[in-house]
């Protein structure tokens, strides 16, 4: 039985593009460029059997993502396919540059202060358009830290810890 937390995804089949029943792939990875590099798809859908395609071709644009998967030869058999998650071990996760981190390693670190005053925990990540926001649990209301620099002093993922200066009037509690 597959454990889904050992499992990540990294795309989405979308959308037919050809009458050969080449394919779309949303990516759910910021290294679109990781898809170029796969014999083969591990693919998950809610309440569907997952099942292994093997890739025929990929071409990564500067628009979208295409990909020919073996067996997937008409519109038809490509519509079947929309929705289908591309799926990987954890294992499997590209290496990231110097200061980027994935969001599932940095989810329940515990946040402290750059004073050592433990915050709370990272229990969720929020995704804007100018920088990430890490969510923390402090003593139940929720404190919101911009992933910047300015904010964010150090991360150790292997302690699971969080350093963050933070400014006055950032805590839920100060007036």
């Amino acid at each position: 039985m597959l454990n889904p937390d050992d499992y990540i995804f990294i795309g989405i089949i979308g959308k037919t593009t050809k009458i050969d029943g080449s394919l779309t792939i949303v990516p759910l990875t910021t290294f679109p460029d990781r898809f170029m590099g796969m014999d083969e798809f591990f693919l998950t859908k809610e309440n569907d059997s997952p099942m292994t395609l093997k890739v025929q071709n990929v071409v990564v644009g500067s628009k979208k993502i295409t990909v020919k998967l073996e067996g997937v030869d008409s519109i038809e058999k490509a519509n079947e396919m929309m929705g289908y998650r591309i799926t990987i071990h954890k294992d499997e996760k590209a290496d990231l540059p110097k200061d980027y981190y994935y969001h599932d390693d940095l989810k329940e670190c515990t946040v402290f202060s750059s004073m050592g005053e433990e915050l709370g925990k990272l229990v969720n990540i929020l995704e804007m358009s100018s920088n990430d926001i890490y969510v923390v649990d402090y003593k139940g209301k929720e404190l919101l830290v911009p992933a910047i620099s300015q904010f964010v002093k150090e991360i150790d993922i292997e302690k699971r810890k969080i350093t963050v200066s933070l400014i006055n009037g950032m805590l839920p509690d100060e007036d």
